[in-house]
C-alpha cells in the first residue's frame, strides 16, 4: 500500500519530499509568558506572544532507491541533491516552506502542518558499512514576515501639515469574491495553483482568501487560503469556497 503520510520542503518552484520519513520528529511551541513576583500577593504570570515554532529530527538520504521505505523510487534523487538544497538555504538565508501532509495507513488525510521556515541546523554524517548513505540531524524555526507597511501621505501645499488618508472603501458587488474575505471552504486544498502536491482534504474549514489568480485559465485553483492568523493552506476552485 502506497504511504501517503509525507515530509516536503519547497523554495522557489523546487518542491522535495523527503525520501525516507524519519523514525519521528518534533514541532515545538513555547510561550514567551512573564513571571513576576507582587508584593501581597506572590508568584503570578503575565501571557505573552507565543515563540516561534521549532521542528526537529533525524532521518536518512539513501544512496540508491530500491532500499526499504524509499518513497520517492519513482522519481529518485541522491543525497547529494537534497543537501544542496538545505546547504543553499542556510547560506543564502532563504525562506522555505515546510509541509507535513499526514494521512492515516490506510491512506486517510488527518490534517496538514503548513508553514514557512528557516533552515537553523543541518549536519550530515556518513557511517561505515553504508557508502553512498548519507544521516543527517535538521532543525528548523518557523519564519514570520516582519516587513514594514507602507503609508500614502497627502499634503494639500508645500505650507500645510502632511496627513496620512487611507482610500475609501469600495462597495464589493455581491457575491464576488476577495482578498482578505472570511470565507468557508469544502474540499481538495493543493500545495500550488495547478493543483501539484501535497494536498489535503477540507471540510467546514473558516479561513481567509490571501491571493486570488484571474485571467490564467491553467490555474485550476486560483484562490489561495490561509487560516484566520495567515498561515497558509493552499489553494481551492470558487466552488469550494462559500463567503461567511
Amino acid at each position: 500500500m502506497e504511504n501517503k503520510y509525507g515530509l516536503y520542503l519547497s523554495s522557489e518552484g523546487t518542491v522535495l519530499r523527503l525520501p525516507v520519513n524519519p523514525e519521528s520528529y518534533s514541532i515545538t511551541q513555547d510561550n514567551d509568558n512573564g513571571n513576576y513576583n507582587v508584593l501581597g500577593v506572590g508568584p503570578i504570570m503575565i501571557p505573552r506572544t507565543p515563540k516561534l515554532r521549532t521542528v526537529s529530527w533525524s532521518g536518512l538520504l539513501p544512496g540508491r532507491p530500491d532500499m526499504g521505505a524509499v518513497l520517492t523510487s519513482g522519481g529518485f534523487q541522491p543525497p547529494q541533491f537534497y543537501i544542496e538544497f538545505l546547504q543553499a538555504a542556510m547560506d543564502e538565508k532563504r525562506v522555505i516552506r515546510f509541509v507535513a501532509n499526514r494521512c492515516t495507513e490506510s491512506g486517510e488525510p488527518i490534517f496538514d502542518t503548513n508553514m514557512e521556515i528557516l533552515v537553523t541546523r543541518f549536519k550530515t554524517e556518513e557511517r561505515g558499512g553504508e557508502t553512498g548513505d548519507f544521516y543527517y540531524d535538521i532543525a528548523l524555526s518557523e519564519y514570520r514576515d516582519y516587513s514594514p507597511k507602507t503609508v500614502k501621505l497627502q499634503q494639500s501645499s508645500p505650507t500645510a501639515p502632511v496627513s496620512a488618508v487611507s482610500e475609501q472603501t469600495r462597495s464589493v458587488p455581491k457575491g464576488q469574491l476577495t482578498v482578505g474575505q472570511t470565507v468557508t471552504v469544502n474540499g481538495d486544498c493543493w500545495y500550488s495553483s495547478r493543483g501539484d502536491e501535497p494536498h489535503v482534504s477540507l471540510s467546514g474549514f473558516q479561513g481567509r482568501i490571501s491571493r486570488i489568480i484571474a485571467n490564467d485559465p491553467q490555474r485550476l485553483y486560483p484562490y489561495h487560503i490561509t487560516t484566520e492568523s495567515g498561515a497558509a493552506k493552499g489553494w481551492v476552485k470558487a466552488s469550494q469556497i462559500q463567503a461567511v
